[in-house]
This record gives C-alpha cells, structure tokens and sequence, in this order.
C-alpha cells in the first residue's frame, strides 16, 4: 500500500509473499514516482509542475515526461496500471486507486513480485483481486494518513 509523501511513494503496509523469490518493500521504504504501475496510480490527479518536479529525478529526466504523462492517463482510464521492469529489470507489478471521499486517490494498492509471476494471461485476475480489496478500503473511508497536497510541505505543529 503506497501513498505519496513530498516527491516520492511511500511503502504504509506491507505483506510478504510466502515464495522463496519474492520482491520486498518495507513499510517506510520511499520510492521514485517517475516509474511503477503504483505511480502511475497514485498520480492520475497531478498536477503538471509536480510531474515536471519528478521527471527530474528519472532517467532520462525532462524527457520523460511525455511517457509519464500517457502512462498515467492509460492507468486512469484502464482504472488500473500496469509495469514490467520500469524500475528494475525483473521487476512486474500492477496497482489499483484507493479513493477518498471526495473521489481522488488517496493511496495505490499492489501486487509486485517477479516478472515470470506476470504473464499477460494473469494480469485480469491480479486486478480483479486488488479492485475487490481496494474498494472494500474505499468504502471503509480510507484516507492518507499523512495528507498533504501535492507537491506542498506538510504543516507542522508545536
């Protein structure tokens, strides 16, 4: 379960596969969103100087920014997205949106594993799964637990 935080996606919960070879992120872990099916997720409502913000960081910087952009716009309309080695060769993951209540995405729920786990012929299913879960936590009223907006510094209290 991935929300952003400043310019990154941030790791809140966590389950381990139980397979011998498995990919792991640890709650805390902080990842790029230049790359990843959860970013393409998480930033379907970005706004373009924060996209500009974080194709800084990317491989290939400004220049990819048009590639980020279709991506994102490919997961929002499929409602799902999708990545096979983005980040790392070897690496498949596919994610789906966790709203809040006023419709936006909140946090991106994933499986992420091995490539070889991640034939096309699966992807239907893997989805089918995470929309389930994801909308029993948008019902419940899931909310980013550390909610700021968009490329805005949290307010910090005394």
């Amino acid at each position: 379960l991935y929300v952003i935080h400043n310019a990154t996606r941030v790791c809140i919960a966590q389950e381990e596969s139980p397979m011998p070879l498995r990919h792991v992120v640890h709650v805390g872990d902080e990842l790029p969103l230049w790359a990843g099916a959860s970013s393409k997720v998480l930033l379907r409502d970005a706004p373009a100087n924060f996209l500009e913000r974080i194709v800084q960081a990317a491989p290939g910087g400004r220049e990819h920014l048009p590639v980020l952009t279709e991506d994102i716009a490919e997961a929002a309309r499929a409602g799902y997205g999708v990545s096979h080695g983005e980040r790392e060769v070897g690496l498949s993951a596919v994610a789906v949106p966790i709203l809040g209540g006023q419709g936006d995405v909140v946090a991106s729920l994933s499986y992420s594993g091995p490539t070889s786990r991640f034939p096309d012929d699966r992807i239907p299913d893997l989805i089918a799964d995470l929309q389930w879960a994801a909308k029993q936590l948008t019902d419940r009223g899931f909310d980013h637990p550390l909610r700021t907006p968009l490329g805005r510094r949290p307010v910090r209290s005394t």
